[in-house]
């Protein structure tokens, strides 16, 4: 997952929450469903948002092997309505950033990522997993990708659930952190098509009550 770690004004912030309340106060931008329309926009902006602020954490083969595979949107998010788009109030069509959250056991990839599991989690027992936050390169910087990460954390609270997981690309675990995730110690390598490995941290986090 990735996203920014700066505050609105472009200076870098030690308390991206704050940033991110900040900008969701301008009430310049707001939020929508992506729809399956949405689709080839999403695959373009998240390779773009990859290729620009991924690059310091993974090579470029893991990129050229991961982008289109493993990262991606996932459409079973989109068809229960649990991705979501953030925009500029008067541009819906502009994604400055795009993320969810899920029921379902999958923790991360696209449709044609390994491991799929769409069994419905159990609220009592299980956490929502929070899925697929990108900020485009265009739009970072700015608290758009925390802001993101609030809205699905709150939609996950709705849909139930007050435990979350995810499985967080190297260069979003600093961000998450100071989000108040923590790493459960579970971290996975998936090999991509051209044998590249792609590392991922499992992270968690409670919601305050």
């Amino acid at each position: 997952m990735i996203t920014d770690t700066s505050a609105p004004n472009g200076a870098v912030h030690d308390d991206p929450i704050a940033d991110a309340k900040a900008q969701e106060a301008t009430h310049n931008f707001t939020f929508r469903n992506a729809t399956m329309d949405d689709v080839p926009a999403l695959q373009k902006m998240i390779e773009e948002s990859l290729r620009a602020l991924g690059k310091d954490h993974y090579t470029q083969a893991e990129l050229d092997g991961s982008i289109g595979w493993l990262f991606g949107p996932d459409t079973l998010l989109l068809h229960d309505q649990t991705y979501f788009i953030l925009h500029p109030v008067a541009d819906p069509k502009t994604v400055c950033a795009c993320g969810g959250w899920s029921f379902r056991r999958t923790l991360y990839g696209a449709d044609t990522a390994p491991g799929r599991m769409p069994e419905k989690r159990d609220s009592r027992v299980e956490r929502a997993s929070v899925r697929a936050i990108f900020t485009h390169p265009g739009w970072a910087r700015r608290g758009l990708g925390t802001m993101m990460m609030r809205y699905c954390e709150a939609k996950a609270r709705e849909g139930g659930f007050d435990r979350l997981e995810m499985g967080a690309t190297l260069s979003g675990v600093a961000l998450y952190e100071k989000c108040g995730y923590v790493r459960s110690g579970k971290k996975d390598r998936v090999v991509c098509p051209n044998g590249e490995g792609i590392r991922i941290v499992h992270m968690v986090k409670d919601l305050a009550s």
